[in-house]
């Protein structure tokens, strides 16, 4: 890949111009073009972090891969909790600060979700317990945010009486047996 090509990120189908490309050192070497063997970076004008996973298949646009690399699986969260500002006024600043930690946690998920009893809030999507501790205490200290975290889940899978299955984030949303 050169510096100006236009590149693809397999699993997510986005092409982006690079705008810089280099091998990984102690530092990083811009380089006019990076080849098979190095460990390299790529710079890219992406606005959106969510449109880019971790471990995805970059390939060139008019010479492409015929597969990705083997082993990519998208980063699935195994507890989920709600998490909301104690002041509504933060529920933006809340939003705005997710976006900004996400960028160095992909593993982190998270979609807008309301409750009657705490107003607005997020759904998110956490690799454990721990992991979850870890997000939240990062918001307050980092952000400067008072939460408000509900108890945390996990997604049940449900097998139905016909064999098809559901899978439900709530324990209140279970079907009728």
């Amino acid at each position: 890949i050169k510096k100006g090509d236009m590149v693809k990120f397999i699993n997510t189908g986005k092409t982006y111009d690079a705008d810089e490309v280099g091998i990984l050192r102690l530092k990083n070497i811009p380089q006019e073009e990076i080849s098979t063997g190095n460990v390299g970076y790529l710079v890219s004008g992406i606005k959106i972090a969510s449109e880019v996973k971790v471990g995805d298949t970059i390939t060139h646009t008019d010479n492409p891969a015929e597969r990705a690399i083997k082993g990519f699986e998208d980063v699935k969260p195994m507890v989920f909790a709600g998490i909301y500002p104690v002041e509504t006024s933060d529920y933006e600043k809340l939003g705005a600060s997710m976006d900004k930690l996400r960028l160095n946690d992909a593993s982190f998920s998270y979609e807008p979700e309301s409750s009657a009893a705490l107003g607005f809030g997020f759904r998110c999507g956490f690799l454990g317990l721990l992991h979850m501790e870890i997000i939240q205490e990062r918001l307050e200290r980092e952000y400067g945010l008072d939460l408000i975290a509900t108890l945390p889940n996990v997604e049940y899978e449900i097998l139905l009486k016909d064999g098809e299955t559901q899978l439900c984030e709530n324990p209140a949303l279970l079907p009728d047996v």
